[in-house]
């Protein structure tokens, strides 16, 4: 029974960040949304984007802009796998090589995880999830100053 849950354990977040990897490169929002806990996502976005720019010239950026535009599946997919490039209309502009693995894994708890997604070579995202049940939700993403640039840059353009 030990085995069990020990392999559970495992298994499960495996699962689920390969999940998630497979919905990015499919760039498949049906299947995207229910591995998204768009209320703890929006929290945690909003935080990180606000201390991000509450200093300095970019004190007066709108920041709910930014974590609605985040929030959208283009949004995430354009974060994690472009970086945060978006087209005009909305559109991702490239594909998605992003990787994943058992040793990208970090435990938290039993019921938390964060997963560094590498595209070439170069950390693209760190997502963190978290366990409700038998399910794994992201509810944080931790991106390169870069891709929260880009999206500012595409809020106010």
């Amino acid at each position: 029974m030990l085995l069990i849950a020990v392999t559970a354990t495992l298994a499960l977040p495996l699962l689920a960040l390969q999940g998630l990897r497979d919905a990015l490169t499919a760039r498949n929002a049906d299947v995207l949304a229910p591995l998204v806990d768009a209320d703890r996502l929006r929290t945690s976005l909003a935080a990180r984007i606000r201390a991000r720019y509450v200093q300095g010239p970019d004190q007066r950026v709108p920041i709910e802009p930014i974590v609605e535009r985040l929030l959208t599946p283009a949004g995430l997919i354009a974060a994690i796998c472009d970086g945060g490039a978006l087209t005009v209309d909305g559109r991702v502009p490239t594909g998605c090589d992003i990787h994943g693995s058992l040793s990208d894994l970090r435990f938290e708890s039993a019921s938390r995880f964060s997963a560094a997604l590498n595209r070439d070579g170069a950390v693209a995202a760190t997502v963190v999830m978290d366990r409700s049940g038998l399910h794994w939700r992201l509810v944080d993403l931790v991106l390169p100053p870069a891709a929260y640039d880009q999206f500012k840059d595409s809020v106010l353009n």
